[in-house]
């Protein structure tokens, strides 16, 4: 009877500390792996649970109560033991709908056929009572389905310990303190089976409700001690709860641990359903996302949100635990607008704003690529001056408003006349340039002489007033090794002469 108590005191203290461990873990963490080990241990609860009210019960139909109430855990255990092993080490996501089948199709028949023994004794052959020490206790014969199940849990336990410590031999950082925990788990995971078909002891107690609790509760002190559990509670901590930035959480084998609602919310945008794995599984349909989210340095990556392009900035934080990596923090943040305004002020630098076209800075900048663009190529390239005739009369009679209006009409109808790849610009005041390529002689001197016509044409209104401005153009094409400085220079004597010959006109050099 003594032995009883004391059994049955070890037991509930058990399942005490596998309910604390379940609510812990579930606390610190949302993810699947941290569901798959709450139904582990609610599995051992079950079981533990039902075996103690067992050997506590005084009558036959208490005792096969409690009996059946023991096995909606005991099939899973091993099972659910399992699963949590190819979470962890990133195998579960790969082959999920296969694996799930294969590892929980055995457990659910052993629960059917538990429960319906009576009609078939597939599971056991025979069930009887006999006093044991003054205690009555269930006597069960195996039938052939118990033995199908053994088998299914031996191999589970095995394929975890054989996971577990191939992960940590893989790992970059030899951790020897998990594996001798895991292994010493599934060593007395394998003990208990044995020891429940065997009874070594001649006694009828379940050895592997005695031996069970111990196994699962080392596997989950080697993953709080040397990675899981401690790296999500400083995670936390630090930055996952009230942050507006998408935040993921990642091991040393690049599996995704744990994410915050801003991350679920971000990526169900780029059609993205997160769950946990790993990121070149989650992330295989946006190369440049996975590859940013690779880098241990910063990176921006560029997305399209909502027929949107938004930029987002990603950085990773290292956690470490004694000076051992354990993962990294890859926060992402929206830096769209400060994009944008980078661009708007960028695009100010190099854009007249009178006239909307480049100005004297961007169109040395981007004409002298343009030439180094033609010189690998000997494409033609021509460059024109341009100078509004009496400009300064414009202003003087109609004032400087007038002035603007003549710039900003005259900065539009070259736009609209030239080709969209040619580089156009007010160099300033009232004197302009335009650099083409790919155009014969011909081609531009005939287009020029027809912008000249419509430019001398073109009536300009303000207020009350209508006149018309025209142009002096020079035009020259560009020599070998000739730099930009040395073709505006040859452009401007051209303009000048079109200038002394009496203005609206075309100089050819």
């Amino acid at each position: 009877m003594l032995l009883i108590n004391l059994v049955s005191l070890y037991l509930i203290s058990m399942v005490v500390s596998s309910i604390y461990w379940a609510v812990h873990i579930r606390t610190l963490n949302g993810s699947s792996f941290a569901r798959t080990m709450l139904l582990l241990c609610l599995a051992v609860c079950f079981y533990i649970l039902g075996y103690t009210l067992e050997l506590n019960s005084s009558e036959p139909h208490q005792i096969l109560f409690w009996n059946m109430v023991e096995y909606i855990g005991i099939p899973f255990v091993s099972a659910l033991w399992l699963t949590t092993g190819l979470q962890y080490t990133g195998h579960f996501h790969r082959y999920k709908k296969i694996l799930f089948a294969a590892i929980f199709i055995i457990p659910i028949i052993t629960m059917l056929l538990r429960f319906t023994n009576s009609y078939h004794h597939l599971y056991f052959t025979s069930l009887k009572f006999m006093d044991e020490y003054g205690i009555l206790t269930l006597v069960k014969t195996p039938g052939p389905w118990m033995f199908v199940q053994l088998v299914h849990s031996m191999s589970m336990i095995l394929l975890t310990m054989a996971l577990f410590v191939h992960d940590s031999v893989k790992s970059e950082v030899k951790q020897k303190g998990k594996i001798i925990l895991t292994i010493i788990a599934s060593v007395f995971a394998v003990l208990g089976l044995i020891f429940t078909y065997l009874k070594p002891f001649g006694l009828t107690i379940d050895y592997m409700a005695c031996f069970l609790p111990i196994p699962c509760i080392m596997v989950i002190l080697a993953i709080a001690r040397y990675d899981f559990l401690e790296t999500k509670s400083i995670a936390r901590s630090r930055v996952f709860e009230a942050s507006s930035d998408a935040i993921l959480l990642v091991n040393r084998r690049y599996n995704v641990l744990d994410y915050n609602k801003s991350a679920k919310q971000l990526f169900e945008q780029i059609h993205i359903n997160m769950a946990d794995g790993s990121l070149a599984g989650l992330f295989r349909s946006v190369p440049d996302l996975l590859e940013g989210l690779k880098k241990p340095e910063t990176s921006v990556v560029k997305l399209r949100i909502n027929e949107q392009e938004r930029y987002y900035d990603i950085t990773t934080k290292n956690i470490d635990h004694h000076k051992v990596p354990s993962g990294w923090i890859k926060t992402i943040r929206d830096v769209t607008e400060i994009y944008q305004l980078n661009d708007e002020f960028k695009k100010l630098a190099m854009t007249d704003e009178l006239s909307a076209l480049h100005n004297r800075r961007a169109f040395i900048h981007m004409g002298q690529k343009r030439i180094a663009q033609v010189s690998h190529c000997e494409e033609p390239l021509h460059l024109v001056m341009m100078d509004l005739d009496h400009f300064k009369n414009v202003n003087d009679q109609y004032g400087h408003p007038a002035g603007d209006l003549v710039i900003r009409e005259f900065g539009r109808m070259l736009k609209a006349h030239f080709s969209p790849d040619s580089l156009i610009a007010r160099l300033g005041g009232e004197e302009f340039a335009v650099l083409q390529t790919g155009f014969s002689d011909l081609e531009i001197e005939q287009s020029l002489h027809i912008l000249l016509k419509q430019i001398e044409q073109h009536p300009y209104k303000y207020r009350s007033h209508q006149f018309y401005v025209t142009v002096s153009m020079g035009l020259t094409k560009r020599l070998a090794d000739q730099t930009l400085e040395s073709m505006m220079r040859r452009a401007d004597k051209a303009l000048y002469v079109s200038k002394d010959q009496g203005r609206n006109r075309i100089t050819v050099l």
